[in-house]
């Protein structure tokens, strides 16, 4: 670096602070991430050893006393030209006030609404929340009667994926014909392009026209899917090289490029502009000539990318309004598609997309074989069973409220793959709990007892799902609702060691059936051994 960079004011934005009045004593908080990864490892967080602390919090933050059960729930309402960003401040050992920060809006300018509610039960203010903010952000009721359920290739294939992988894997799905699977969604991920923004040019490892593919799925019952990042393109895209004009700017006027995660020469994005009348017309042509080849179940994938600060052609768009236009011409362009958006800001999506994805990425391992050193929780947003699971039960309160929750794939196989079965059922519990149950497994050489794993997965569903309890600096192991209208409870061990719960735990009585691991009629205690989820059913 030639020289050391100058500071310099940042731009006005809108803030205030909420003055807290709670007993010394208290000491909850449950915090939230405005995208698929934890903000921290555990969102309810015990602060009573922070003497001073400034604690972040997105979208939207609940405080309180336990000891008392009186909570403070604020939140953001609305996300039309800025997201929302919450601090709780403890001050000489106390909660002392939340400020809010909403960046992209001007002092002068009305800021997005915010709720203020207070309640004896945590967990009902975030369930109320989730479905006001749904209805001032124009969402539709959420249809959730059935579970989802489906094929994508990601997780076996990753971005090598060839034309003939995907077609086995739909022979393999068709001669399931009595599964779920076989009438669900196959999808194409990552692979099939040439360049990341090139959607409609086919890698040569895809010989054959992605219509003609689509309608070998839709003759065999499967719903065509397919995987893109709309809103990118990477600089060895033809889509950059030949239009540069249309991607958002550095203040040079250049356009603005960040890493990726794709190998070289894939590796650096761009994100389009989508204030252009020209960068919407190219959206509608991809997504029409999609529609038109048969394909009605559509992945947005690297939604987290796509609002970045920058020079856009009209000035007065925000990077989240931008962002909103986008989807909306993207909605406008397929109708009647399923559209999940993936590592999205949550609340910039609502009411364009019909499911997102609320965990970071999953993987063939219970934890991700990342070289670094790693204690048990210190890496939230690293790939494996374990995180994926964490990010998912962390968002709970948004499941058919604000979305279709997608946990990512469900990991059942036994090849290709480095998880235990009882990893394996907490990856199921993950699908059973949201009613999503998307896989990668190749359904033609899985062996039963885990293909067994993926049928619970696409036919039961825990409804109204809620944590029995969130105890400080850990995950919630218990979670309550109903399976076919009779009372259910999940039990996880996510831990190192053996644990053993009551069934009164789960407020169940004083027996139930266990469905996830098979071990029939429970009347005890249940002892799970570490990495392991069971499922009660009065």
């Amino acid at each position: 670096m030639d020289q050391i960079p100058q500071w310099r004011p940042e731009p006005e934005c809108y803030r205030a602070a909420l003055p807290l009045n709670f007993p010394p004593e208290a000491n909850f908080i449950y915090r939230s991430t405005n995208n698929m990864t934890p903000v921290l490892p555990g969102s309810s967080v015990l602060s009573a050893d922070s003497f001073d602390a400034d604690l972040p919090s997105h979208d939207v933050v609940v405080v309180g006393d336990a000891g008392t059960s009186d909570y403070l729930l604020v939140g953001a309402l609305t996300a039309h030209r800025s997201q929302t960003y919450f601090t709780v401040r403890r001050r000489s050992g106390r909660l002392h006030s939340i400020a809010v920060a909403q960046p992209s809006i001007k002092p002068s300018e009305k800021p997005e609404e915010l709720l203020v509610k207070s309640g004896s039960d945590w967990r009902e203010l975030l369930k109320f929340y989730a479905e006001e903010s749904a209805r001032r952000m124009g969402v539709k009721p959420v249809s959730a009667e059935t579970n989802l359920a489906g094929y994508c290739s990601w997780y076996y294939y990753y971005a090598d994926v060839t034309e003939r992988d995907f077609l086995d894997n739909l022979e393999a799905l068709a001669a399931r014909s009595d599964s779920p699977y076989s009438s669900g969604i196959a999808q194409i991920d990552d692979g099939y392009q040439t360049f990341q923004g090139d959607w409609l040019d086919q890698d040569a490892s895809w010989p054959t026209p992605l219509a003609e593919i689509a309608r070998n799925a839709a003759s065999k019952g499967l719903t065509p899917g397919i995987w893109l990042m709309p809103m990118l393109a990477s600089t060895a895209s033809r889509t950059f090289r030949e239009h540069p004009e249309y991607f958002v700017c550095n203040e040079k006027g250049e356009p603005l490029v960040f890493a990726g995660w794709s190998p070289a020469p894939d590796n650096h994005w761009a994100c389009l502009d989508a204030t252009q009348q020209a960068v919407r017309d190219h959206l509608t042509h991809v997504f029409k000539t999609f529609r038109s080849w048969g394909f009605r179940y559509f992945k947005l994938d690297g939604l987290g990318y796509g609002l970045p600060e920058g020079r856009r052609q009209d000035a007065g768009a925000t990077a989240v309004s931008a962002f909103r236009l986008a989807l909306k011409t993207i909605r406008e362009a397929v109708p009647d598609a399923f559209i999940l958006g993936c590592c999205p800001p949550f609340m910039a999506c609502l009411g364009y997309v019909d499911a997102c994805r609320v965990s970071c990425d999953t993987s063939r391992y219970w934890f991700s074989q990342d070289p670094r050193p790693l204690n048990c929780d210190n890496s939230p947003g690293l790939p494996g069973i374990r995180n994926a699971w964490h990010g998912t039960i962390m968002n709970w309160w948004m499941f058919d409220r604000w979305f279709r929750a997608d946990p990512d794939t469900v990991m059942a196989r036994q090849d290709n793959a480095f998880y235990t079965l009882g990893e394996a059922r907490i990856s199921t519990l993950a699908a059973i709990l949201t009613g999503v149950s998307i896989t990668s497994d190749h359904l033609g050489t899985i062996a039963p007892e885990r293909y067994r794993l993926l049928e619970l997965a696409a036919s039961l569903r825990l409804r109204d799902a809620a944590p029995a309890r969130w105890e400080p600096f850990r995950w919630p192991q218990v979670f309550t609702g109903t399976v076919d209208g009779r009372k259910a409870a999940a039990f996880v061990n996510d831990t190192d060691q053996e644990m053993t719960f009551e069934l009164s735990e789960g407020m169940l009585n004083a027996s139930a059936e266990e469905v996830l691991i098979g071990l029939g009629r429970i009347s005890g205690p249940l002892t799970l051994p570490p990495h392991d989820a069971a499922l009660l059913i009065e």
